[in-house]
């Protein structure tokens, strides 16, 4: 039996849907569809799923829509006006309030107290104000965080400091003295604990096995926030937050079967 099915984890369980009206499309759906791709993250996006000859319901609508646990909505001037969105916002906002998908709402040029009357119910979320100027990568990251955190929730350990309190990587070194000396950093230096997230990551990815159902998510949270990074300038506390679940996603897996297997 894999991991995935142990634990009822699958890959496709974290797919987002992602709502907008077309005239949004270029100067924020395609960024943020960008750089969560980059994340290893599965987006449904309508120009990458559908085709000319598409029965619309049935692939936009069911396929996209309702069968996704996850969805981004874009909320701008343009929402209300738009068809296809507000078919797509309609099923979105039954799904919430049914309690079977989490929604990321996202206002885009538009101020809270402009939200339409129709859509009033987004501000009892968690939402995200983006503009021309402000891009759209700290919003992505605030995505990846919750789908991480959403995937951590059936693994037997949940934080990375769950993980190092239980002892269970006591004889595996390096990677026990790598994770000891993170929670000995103090906080605010950001530059030393991604330096050490990074080496641990470097250091299980040579062990397992990357047909790892996760491995890809978490390879790519990793390289993507290198890259932007390059381990020397000042990171922000949700790029640490996403690491360390990240890596604890991984540990999760290099303890079910490099550790447990062989006891």
């Amino acid at each position: 039996m894999n991991y995935s099915e142990k634990y009822g984890l699958d890959i496709m369980d974290i797919r987002t849907f992602i709502c907008f009206s077309a005239k949004d499309r270029y100067c924020i759906a395609e960024p943020i569809v960008y750089h969560l791709k980059n994340y290893g993250i599965d987006v449904w996006y309508d120009r990458q799923r559908l085709l000319m000859g598409d029965d619309r319901i049935e692939k936009n609508l069911i396929e996209g829509v309702t069968k996704c646990k996850y969805a981004i909505i874009i909320v701008s001037k343009n929402t209300v006006a738009s068809k296809c969105a507000m078919e797509e916002l309609n099923i979105i906002k039954k799904n919430y309030f049914l309690n079977s998908s989490t929604v990321f709402p996202i206002l885009y040029e538009i101020k809270p107290s402009e939200i339409p009357t129709e859509l009033t119910w987004v501000k009892r979320l968690i939402f995200k104000e983006v503009t021309r100027d402000s891009g759209t990568y700290e919003v992505c990251n605030h995505i990846a965080c919750k789908l991480t955190e959403d995937i951590l929730k059936n693994c037997r350990y949940h934080t990375l400091n769950e993980i190092v309190s239980s002892n269970v990587l006591k004889n595996q070194e390096p990677i026990n003295k790598l994770l000891c000396s993170y929670t000995e950093i103090c906080n605010e230096n950001l530059n030393g604990k991604i330096t050490l997230l990074y080496t641990t990551f470097i250091f299980i990815e040579t062990s397992i096995n990357n047909n790892f159902d996760y491995f890809t998510l978490v390879k790519k949270i990793f390289l993507r926030i290198f890259n932007e990074s390059k381990l020397n300038i000042l990171v922000d506390y949700r790029d640490i937050w996403l690491l360390e679940n990240a890596i604890s996603i991984l540990l999760n897996f290099y303890i079910e079967y490099f550790i447990d297997s062989r006891t």
